[in-house]
């Protein structure tokens, strides 16, 4: 009976110390596996630490972008919020094929975490001829004139016709005479009017409650610029033409001819007598800036048949005068001009001016693919993609 008490006795006190055992080790790992959630959250509260670190360098490197868009000095080793970041700027110095894009890269680093951000920026552009035709102070549509729409890269006015699509806007007023058909939306500021005449219809929408438009985009040193780098006269060929290097005019006598090679030219005036043209060399790209008046002779041409887009001119003061019977194939940006269409004229392309005037029998035909043209940035940079890396 003794020995089997102490029997029992043994049984139980191995029993525990068996337990006593397995709780130790159960305690053991769960301290080693908090260790490890600590050290994991240590790990996790880092890399958070560092993605916001090199956040912040590239979007401080964005704001710097942004001041002067041709900053590229980056950062190296800048200490914060604890840790540091470096920023590198990446453009078409290095990477032809980035054009006018510029890859903003930031490495955040604290304790020994890591993390990177890539950030890509691009300039904002001005886009002037996403218009038919724009007016800052009027339209003026005289009898049986008429606006449509065409792309010329798809195809010939003919072919790509719509009938509308050829928006109209002004920040002050349009009015019509009789029998005027606009082929497309028109619109005028807040504070503007549309006034129609006998006839008459706008063959899309329209308001008189857009928000005003800035027209002035060029500025004297991009008229400068053009003046130092004229291609006149080197650029130019023809017959019964006179181009005056001294005061910078272009005329010609009637039925004279001007071919123009790929270029950008100066002019203060042009003056095209009756019955001449203005030619594009195959597959030429020009862009006129003019400081004072251009005049087209009556049945005169300038571009006929041509790619609107590939002639720009650019108007500092001056008006433009379209006699009868003329034909022209370009874009037309000048904030100060009157734009004066006599009888029977047609353009295709754009016409941006202070006041439109369009003469009896005329039509203008917009080019939409004039709208993805873009001329000068606005001085502002784009995010346009990002990345962690």
């Amino acid at each position: 009976m003794k020995n089997r008490l102490h029997s029992e006795r043994g049984s139980a006190l191995l029993i525990t110390l068996a337990l006593l055992a397995m709780l130790a080790l159960i305690s053991l790992m769960a301290v080693d596996r908090s260790n490890t959630d600590v050290v994991l959250s240590h790990n996790v509260s880092n890399m958070d630490a560092a993605f916001y670190i090199a956040q912040a360098g590239a979007k401080r490197a964005f704001v710097d972008i942004n001041i002067a868009n041709d900053w590229r000095d980056g950062y190296a080793s800048e200490s914060f919020g604890g840790g540091v970041y470096t920023v590198v700027l990446t453009d078409s110095t290095s990477r032809v094929e980035l054009d006018d894009t510029v890859i903003i890269r930031s490495e955040g680093m604290i304790r020994e975490a890591e993390a990177w951000i890539e950030l890509w920026t691009a300039p904002e552009y001005y886009y002037p001829f996403t218009w038919g035709m724009f007016a800052g102070s009027g339209l003026n549509f005289d009898q049986s004139t008429c606006t449509d729409s065409y792309n010329s890269d798809s195809g010939t006015y003919f072919e790509t016709l719509l009938p509308d699509e050829a928006t109209i806007g002004t920040n002050g007023t349009i009015t019509t005479s009789k029998l005027v058909t606009i082929g497309g939306d028109a619109y005028t500021a807040t504070g503007g009017s549309i006034t129609l005449g006998e006839g008459s219809v706008v063959l899309g929408d329209t308001s008189t409650a857009k928000d005003s438009v800035y027209l002035d985009i060029i500025p004297q040193e991009e008229y400068d610029w053009a003046k130092a780098n004229s291609d006149a006269s080197t650029g130019m060929s023809g017959f019964d033409y006179t181009y005056n290097p001294g005061t910078r005019t272009l005329t010609t006598d009637g039925g004279g001819n001007v071919l123009l090679q790929s270029g950008v030219y100066f002019f203060s005036s042009i003056t095209l007598a009756q019955d001449s043209e203005i030619i594009l060399a195959p597959d030429a790209k020009v862009t006129i800036y003019v400081i004072g008046d251009i005049t087209f002779g009556q049945s005169s041409t300038v571009n006929d048949g041509g790619r609107p887009g590939a002639l720009q001119v650019y108007s500092q003061h001056g008006s433009l005068q379209f006699d009868q019977y003329n034909t022209f194939y370009g874009a037309f940006y000048g904030p100060e001009a009157v734009i004066q269409y006599d009888q029977t004229t047609s353009v295709f392309g754009s016409l941006i001016g202070d006041v439109i005037q369009l003469d009896k029998g005329a039509c203008f035909h917009y080019d939409r693919d004039m709208a993805r043209i873009k001329h000068n940035t606005t001085g502002k940079m784009l995010e346009i993609a990002w990345r962690e890396i």
